[in-house]
């Protein structure tokens, strides 16, 4: 279970806003997705070119529960044509967009993220994550729609450069994420 706590410390000397999100899950608990999860802080801050985005603040071990997108799934033409591009797909018909200024809404995409998607919502380490590391996913791995393009600025080594849905990631990729992807993209491979 998950209980969020909402701290914003104010406007720094900047002028940016920092918001920083607190969630706190039970010692060696299970989170949503079925995964071990610790204490756990995360703020949004400046992320450069990209951005605002969503950074650890305390070590996070491979394997744990980073976050989970929660909100009410809608049809894509439900959800105003602004809001896309914070939508989540969670069914090749369903979306959530995050709550506005939480983790969901400034998760950043990277073509070697530390963290992948297990189950319907939930996002989990790949890999060790340092404190003050920025959280990434691989967008691709949420996304069914084969219309889906979008420029990179992830500006890793492997950038592809574009983004598009799962079907377009070449098969070692694909490999790689195994089982860290929508669920509704392996319920899809099954059929």
């Amino acid at each position: 279970m998950l209980f969020i706590v909402d701290y914003r410390p104010g406007v720094h000397a900047s002028s940016s806003v920092t918001v920083c999100l607190i969630t706190y899950t039970k010692r060696f608990g299970q989170s949503s997705c079925g995964v071990r999860t610790t204490k756990r802080a995360l703020c949004v801050s400046d992320a450069g070119k990209r951005g605002r985005g969503v950074f650890a603040t305390t070590r996070i071990p491979k394997g744990d529960a980073v976050l989970s997108f929660r909100g009410k799934e809608k049809w894509i033409w439900a959800i105003p044509m602004e809001l896309w591009q914070y939508a989540f797909q969670v069914d090749y018909d369903k979306y959530i967009v995050p709550r506005r200024h939480s983790y969901g809404w400034f998760l950043n995409h990277s073509c070697e993220p530390n963290s992948v998607i297990l189950g319907r919502t939930g996002v989990v380490a790949l890999r060790d994550i340092s404190k003050g590391e920025e959280i990434t996913i691989d967008y691709s791995t949420n996304v069914g729609w084969d219309g889906f393009e979008m420029n990179c600025r992830c500006g890793e080594i492997r950038c592809r450069r574009q983004i598009r849905s799962y079907r377009y990631l070449t098969d070692e990729r694909k490999a790689y994420y195994g089982r860290y992807v929508s669920q509704f993209l392996l319920e899809s491979k099954k059929a």
